[in-house]
């Protein structure tokens, strides 16, 4: 056998597997294909997404909830029992209605010119989670920790005597 039979020999060996492999991974798709049409179950946030892109809907409008921004502001200062207290958001957008649960008991507050205030009846720790609600659905946006101080008590000392 000649050198250049061998080379061809080589060539066709590669050819003929290069060809199965490709065979194998379009066997593959296409059994892929055949599973997902046969799923009758189908996810419904693709469903959504699917929707809206045929009706031409606005991206920001047709976008699961999760996707809506809001986040507070995280500051040094802690809020004081029985004085009113500010928080504030540092990221927001028009449409959802936005709302802090102060984990105290008490109803939850809407923001109103990007703050919202509260008054804080007991010291100790607080846990106050952000709320959106848009379209009839609500979501937890994002929880932040406080330690309410005690109130401040402004006692006199006694009467001030100059000598």
């Amino acid at each position: 056998m000649s050198e250049t039979t061998k080379t061809v020999k080589g060539k066709n060996r590669e050819t003929t597997l290069l060809i199965v492999v490709a065979l194998i991974g379009l066997t593959g798709l296409g059994i892929l294909q055949f599973a997902k049409k046969g799923n009758a179950h189908s996810d419904q946030k693709s469903l959504l997404q699917a929707e809206g892109q045929q009706n031409k809907v606005d991206a920001q409008a047709s976008a699961p909830i999760q996707q809506i921004p809001g986040e507070l502001l995280r500051t040094s200062e802690y809020p004081e029992a029985g004085r009113p207290f500010k928080f504030y958001m540092s990221r927001s957008s028009q449409g959802p209605q936005y709302a802090l649960d102060f984990g105290d008991g008490g109803p939850r507050k809407v923001f109103k010119n990007g703050f919202v205030t509260h008054i804080f009846n007991k010291s100790g720790p607080c846990v106050v989670t952000l709320f959106a609600t848009y379209e009839g659905q609500q979501v937890e946006l994002d929880t932040l920790r406080k330690i309410v101080a005690r109130a401040k008590v402004d006692a006199p000392v006694g009467p001030v005597i100059d000598y």
